[in-house]
């Protein structure tokens, strides 16, 4: 096994494929987390979930009345 890794290291030399630290692949683009900003929008996501929370209120307001209807007529 150490020696394929050897080989391999050898056949990636003479391609001219060099090894980089850590700190050298923060700088190449797509490498490393240190540099990402991302700037998020969480009004449409906010909107969507007070959506939904309504909703699903409205869903058991209704079916819980319906229910305790059901259930004060039955008895």
């Amino acid at each position: 096994m150490i020696k394929n890794s050897i080989m391999k290291n050898l056949e990636l030399k003479e391609l001219g494929v060099q090894e980089m630290n850590t700190a050298e692949m923060t700088k190449v683009n797509g490498g490393g987390l240190g540099d990402i900003s991302i700037s998020l929008n969480l009004e449409p996501v906010l909107k969507f979930l007070a959506g939904v929370l309504t909703d699903t209120g409205t869903l058991l307001t209704k079916t819980l009345g319906s229910l305790f209807q059901l259930l004060q007529g039955g008895l």
